[in-house]
């Protein structure tokens, strides 16, 4: 339990936070450089209601909705349809498509405004994120702006309630004639994604169609649902935001327990979020359930580390960085067993479905009633940001509950440098980080000429990231390493506990802690990867830091090219006649850089390679980002599908030689006797070299919980020459005891965790220093002439380390013909 006892109530911390409201005020300077809202073109603004008829989808009886008596998929179309055709308060569309092909809704619910009106909504909203002075000064604002809430709905699929409960309170709210409800969409617009999952919520299962669980993904933005999530929030900008999931019991709804992310301007979303959770705790103890008679609020009544908000992966957590006070709902009661009856299914959904209810409006009604106080909070998120201010030292007891354990903070540097040209690792990884930056809210601008900052020379058309804008913490929280938080916690709900963008995405980004470049800026909207083909016909050079880098290498291959692989790990092309609008497409296409091919050059043929992979989700989404051609493998499959022309295994979940029946042993037995390569990710991947006789190494694999950003000594080879010094880790592995032939081409440094969480545990035979300076990534030759590459860290972890994937790639063009 956390240090403090108090049983909190609503009436209680309201009157707490009377004096903590004052002290987060400080006066603004006069001197902060304002910056013109963003233009509004008046053909982008309609009136509301903006309503669709949206496609009715087929009836579908298999609905893993029906058994529990919510509402199906094929059903919520028709629902908002007939809802829009009687009100003007509802306003539907179709957002985008999930995974498997659903349509995504998106749903406003508020009063009717005419175009004039709306464009009035969208620049005030507008003027919050780049005037937050003047707008929370400004009379018109201040009176007349809608202030808005966002309702984020099944996104894991199996958790079905918050639909209802949201198509629920749009029904009530569309033709009400409550004053009350009247004067609340008067004020306020609420926005739903009413079925983040739609793919889930039909097959009945937490992860989209594609395998990934989307509530992990804010960051990474690996999928459409998430893509959706983030332009909800980015676009809406809401006061609150409502992620609603089940099923944890009693209700748990945050504030969370530290650590808390350190970008967070933590003292203006606590004194918001631990009042209304207190107030949604009273408003369910109201609904006269015994199920619901008491909330769990993980910063009252967890320890450090049980429930935390600290990496932005998920959806409030990511909310929270674009300045607004977000909340996980977990409804109580899962109606999933297979021992409940036809009847308890449905009794306990009905009860999920009104504590959800209750939390949204609950949530509304805080907005209305402390309506002056969060816009000024949420334009004080920015006012800091443009600032440049520290962020706050918040004193113990500041709201009720907080103590030095809860108090985690960065220091921001003045900005960062993204270089172009010479001083820069991968452009397309640049690229790919500046569009991450910009479509997440951020603000990147591009010099228009040379420049010299903090000792070092930087190109025209380098990247600058001033500091002092609005979402300073989430763009901070994406480039800045992070910390050892080790020693500050010992638990964690999950990982990451570092994830570094600027670090793990393959891009060099240079912090400057004093300075922002004198130099002429003009702000840009996306990456641009240009890339770079040799004037003059002749051999070729690409070097391979990039998975852009791979894909051009494997569609080279399939076109017929001639490509050879270098001792150094990148390739060689054979000048032909002809060929060069083929590599200006490529060029165009990935933004890659071709060289001049070093004079005298030799090296290893490359045929197209197919690799069969024994793992999840996330090896086979990463083979695809490198362009190779896969085929799925199992233990029970193998005599099927490890087929002649598989020439690399990716071994990276775990393969029981003992137990393989007789054929599919002899399918693995005549592909290692062809020389088929082997790359091994973990211990699974060293256990099976081991258990193969492929070579020789001990895998000590750290605590499960251990992850961030690690610092790598790379030895050069075909697999890590001109690799990146920081690599991803999530439960690290480390080699030794190295049989002969065993070559290291990259360790773990003296101090191996720059950045997250790696506890020692078994009298540190699995902490940072038993991994110190061993092996993390090693190669080897078999006495078969298989190749095969063992590493200890992640490539492939959720699709997030993006830095690494071409060493995976380089890997298995070196297995495949060591």
């Amino acid at each position: 339990m956390r240090k403090t006892s108090v049983r909190l109530t609503a009436a209680v911390l309201t009157a707490a936070l009377t004096g903590a409201a004052a002290w987060t005020s400080p006066a603004h300077a006069s001197a902060l450089p304002t910056v013109p809202p963003s233009p509004v073109s008046p053909s982008e603004i309609t009136a509301y209601p903006r309503q669709n008829v949206l496609p009715v989808w087929p009836d579908n009886p298999t609905d893993a909705s029906i058994p529990i008596g919510v509402t199906p998929y094929d059903e919520i179309a028709p629902t908002l349809n007939r809802l829009q055709a009687a009100s003007e308060r509802v306003s539907a569309r179709v957002a985008g498509r999930s995974s498997g092909g659903y349509d995504l809704y998106a749903v406003t619910v508020t009063a009717p405004e005419t175009r004039s009106e709306a464009r009035q909504q969208e620049e005030w909203k507008r003027l919050l994120e780049d005037e937050p002075v003047r707008a929370r000064t400004d009379p018109g604002l201040l009176a007349g702006y809608k202030t808005p809430l966002f309702v984020n709905a099944n996104i894991h699929g199996n958790e079905w309630e918050g639909t209802d409960a949201a198509l629920r309170v749009i029904e009530e709210y569309a033709t009400s004639t409550d004053p009350e409800v009247t004067r609340l969409l008067e004020r306020n617009r609420l926005v739903f994604n009413i079925t983040a999952n739609p793919d889930g919520r039909v097959a009945g299962t937490r992860a989209n169609n594609a395998g990934y669980d989307l509530n992990r993904d804010l960051t990474i933005v690996s999928q459409p649902e998430t893509n959706l999530i983030r332009e909800l929030v980015i676009d809406t900008k809401p006061i609150i935001t409502l992620d609603l999931h089940g099923y944890v019991n009693p209700t748990l709804l945050h504030p969370s327990t530290p650590p808390h992310n350190v970008n967070n301007e933590y003292d203006l979303y606590i004194k918001h979020g631990l009042p209304n959770a207190l107030a949604i705790e009273e408003n369910l103890r109201a609904l006269g359930h015994p199920e619901t008679q008491r909330a769990r609020i993980p910063f009252r009544d967890d320890a450090p580390g049980v429930w935390d908000d600290f990496p932005p992966i998920y959806v409030p957590s990511f909310a929270m960085l674009q300045s607004s006070i977000p909340y996980t709902i977990e409804a109580p009661l899962n109606p999933r067993g297979g021992n409940l009856t036809p009847q308890e299914r449905v009794r306990r959904s009905g009860i999920n479905t009104d504590v959800h209810e209750v939390a949204i409006k609950t949530s509304l009604r805080y907005i209305q009633d402390h309506r002056a106080e969060v816009l000024h909070d949420q334009a004080e998120v920015y006012r800091r940001g443009w600032a440049g201010e520290p962020l706050r030292d918040i004193p113990d007891g500041y709201v009720p509950g907080w103590g030095p354990e809860d108090n985690y903070r960065t220091v921001f540097p003045r900005s960062y440098v993204i270089p172009s040209g010479p001083g820069q690792h991968s452009e397309p990884a640049a690229a790919r980080l500046v569009d991450l930056l910009i479509s997440s809210g951020g603000r990147v601008w591009r010099a228009k000429h040379d420049f010299r900052a903090e000792g070092n020379d930087y190109r025209a058309g380098s990247y600058v990231v001033d500091l002092h804008q609005p979402k300073r913490g989430l763009v901070n929280s994406l480039l800045e390493p992070g910390a050892d938080i080790t020693d500050r916690v010992g638990d964690l709900y999950a990982g990451p506990a570092a994830w570094s963008q600027g670090l793990t995405w393959g891009a060099t980004v240079d912090t400057l802690w004093d300075e922002l470049p004198d130099v002429q800026l003009t702000r840009v909207y996306d990456g641009v990867a240009a890339g770079d083909l040799p004037s003059a016909d002749g051999d070729l050079r690409l070097d391979l830091q990039d998975a852009a880098d791979l894909l051009v290498v494997n569609s080279l291959i399939r076109r017929g090219v001639r490509v050879y692989r270098l001792a150094d790990g990148s390739v060689a092309i054979p000048a032909v006649p002809g060929s060069r609008q083929l590599f200006q497409d490529e060029v165009r296409a990935h933004g890659v850089t071709f060289e001049r091919a070093p004079a005298g050059w030799r090296g290893t043929p490359l045929d197209e390679i197919v690799v069969g992979y024994l793992g999840a989700l996330e090896e086979r989404d990463t083979l695809r980002e490198l362009g190779f051609s896969t085929r799925a493998v199992t233990a029970a499959t193998l005599a099927d599908t490890l087929t002649a022309d598989v020439d690399v295994l990716l071994v990276a979940s775990s393969l029981n030689l003992s137990t393989l029946t007789a054929p599919n042993r002899a399918a693995l037995e005549a592909f290692l006797a062809r020389g088929g390569g082997v790359v091994g990710l973990g211990t699974a991947g060293a256990n099976f070299g081991n258990a193969a006789s492929l070579l020789a190494v001990t895998a000590t694999a750290g605590p499960s919980l251990a992850s961030g950003v690690a610092n790598v000594v790379n030895r050069g080879g075909p697999v890590t020459a001109g690799a990146i010094p920081h690599s991803f880790i999530s439960q690290p592995v480390w080699f030794t005891n190295l049989g002969d032939g065993v070559t290291v081409e990259q360790s773990y440094a003296a101090d191996p965790l720059l950045s997250g969480w790696w506890a020692a545990s078994g009298a540190g035979t699995n902490g940072q220093a038993a991994a110190a300076n061993q092996a993390s990534l090693v190669r080897s030759v078999s006495p078969g002439g298989n190749g095969v590459v063992l590493f200890g860290t992640d490539p492939t972890f959720r699709l997030h380390p993006k830095g690494l994937q071409a060493q995976l790639g380089r890997a298995l063009l070196w297995a495949a013909q060591p």
